[in-house]
């Protein structure tokens, strides 16, 4: 999406009182409100305008809330629903629930802070499933393009072939381009993580590899994989500032929904419902004792039982910063401590077996150099994290640099300079495959 993003809520009650209330609990958001006193002028409503969220009383002469909020769904789809009620229209709230009606529900009279939070929770989700059915719109509009280019191929086939081939090769670049600035966008929101997105991504397609496992689903579980923590952006920072040890009960049952609403972000997504599903299960435990589902082992989808034993490997490993050897490990024995109960003990058999931690001792050299950004070349490895001056994390220490990340380092370091040059370890171009460092993955 374009321009600055604009909310829109829709409130419906016939009561004045209640939308004067509401209005008052809304007015420090930058939004724009409109009113309605019954279901049927809220229709209409619904007809002129585009709304992030809706905020319906159930009790309205002539049409319930649940009923205008069935109606509402057909007319806008995408719009999140939040339902007002009384304890004694919790069945047919329950009824709303599951038909999709309805998100959230609150008991008059509601928590001002609580409500509150939800409304901001929901229209970040409106916001991201905006963005991400506008990039499925390109995507599509884009395979469109393709389409009409192969039906003259026959014709063109001798002058096109090496253009199309290249135009390919632009259009898989840039896809997996977008994927990774999801991911750095993420790993942003969390600074105590560092790069962590791209480490278990780095991770999963090692394991992937081992696993002999086919182009398509290779493709699908990497991009699962870097994204596989997108559902953290919803939640508050209160929880986030907290480790998962710390939580209260509420706020440990609000972190176990993060794959849920991880899933809800992408699903949108032309093509990406397989890796919605990744991301949705990504936190199952082999014996059925993960959330949110339950589910257990071969129920749970590959991907998702690859990324959760690079997650928990890269959590364990990098707990306290950059590991040394023995902790790296320590993660590994904890993988096969588990084995069988938390993880898959096939994957964990494997990663063993290939010895993947070793991908993750950084060089350490004593011929380091600082270079800039246009003097980099394809092979260099990274002695320290690279950062740009306003503060952005672009990659970790021990990257072996690709064609792709140095044009990527050069074009950002025009609009936001790399700070103090980029870090590497003199004479580091390494050839062997099986000593590919951490960072050089899909894409």
């Amino acid at each position: 999406m374009t321009g600055r993003f604009k909310h829109m809520i829709l409130l419906v009650d016939d009561e004045e009182g209640i939308l004067k209330s509401l209005i008052r609990l809304l007015k420090s958001l930058d939004i724009e409100i409109i009113t309605a006193r019954s279901g049927p002028e809220a229709l209409g409503q619904l007809g002129r305008h585009i709304f992030s969220l809706i905020i319906s009383d159930q009790r309205m002469p002539g049409m319930t809330g649940v009923e205008f909020l069935k109606n509402s769904k057909d007319i806008s789809p995408d719009t999140v629903r939040i339902l007002l009620t009384g304890y004694a229209d919790i069945e047919s709230t329950k009824d709303a629930i599951n038909s999709g009606a309805i998100r959230y529900y609150f008991n008059k009279p509601w928590d001002d802070e609580f409500l509150l939070s939800r409304v901001k929770e929901s229209l970040e989700l409106f916001r991201i499933n905006a963005d991400n059915k506008h990039l499925g719109a390109l995507i599509k509009k884009q395979n469109e393009q393709l389409k009409i280019m192969n039906k003259t191929l026959e014709q063109r086939v001798a002058e096109q072939t090496n253009e199309i081939k290249k135009q390919n090769v632009e259009l898989t670049q840039s896809f997996m381009g977008t994927i990774k600035a999801f991911s750095t966008i993420i790993d942003l929101r969390f600074k105590d993580v560092g790069s962590h997105s791209q480490r278990v991504a780095s991770l999963t397609s090692k394991l992937c590899k081992a696993l002999n496992i086919s182009d398509k689903e290779y493709q699908d579980i990497a991009i699962a994989a870097y994204l596989h923590d997108i559902g953290k952006v919803g939640l508050p920072d209160k929880i986030l500032q907290k480790s998962q040890r710390d939580l209260n009960k509420s706020e440990l049952e609000e972190y176990k929904n993060h794959p849920i609403l991880g899933q809800s972000c992408i699903f949108g997504i032309l093509g990406f419902e397989e890796i919605s599903a990744i991301i949705r299960h990504h936190h199952e435990h082999f014996n059925g004792a993960g959330y949110p589902d339950n589910i257990r082992e071969k129920r749970i989808p590959l991907g998702a039982r690859i990324i959760r034993i690079a997650d928990a490997f890269d959590k364990y490993a990098f707990e306290k910063g950059y590991p040394n050897e023995k902790i790296l490990k320590e993660a590994a024995a904890h993988l096969v401590e588990y084995s069988g109960t938390i993880f898959d003990p096939e994957i964990v058999k494997k990663f063993i077996e290939f010895d993947l931690a070793q991908n993750f001792i950084y060089p350490e050299s004593s011929e380091t150099i600082t270079v800039r950004p246009f003097e980099l070349e394809v092979g260099m490895i990274l002695a320290a994290d690279i950062h740009t001056k306003s503060g952005m994390f672009l990659l970790p220490k021990g990257a072996k640099l690709s064609s792709g990340m140095i044009k990527r380092i050069i074009k950002i370091d025009k609009i936001d300079p790399v700070h103090a040059g980029v870090a590497v370890n003199k004479h580091s171009v390494v050839k062997e495959e099986n000593n590919e460092p951490v960072q050089n993955i899909v894409g």
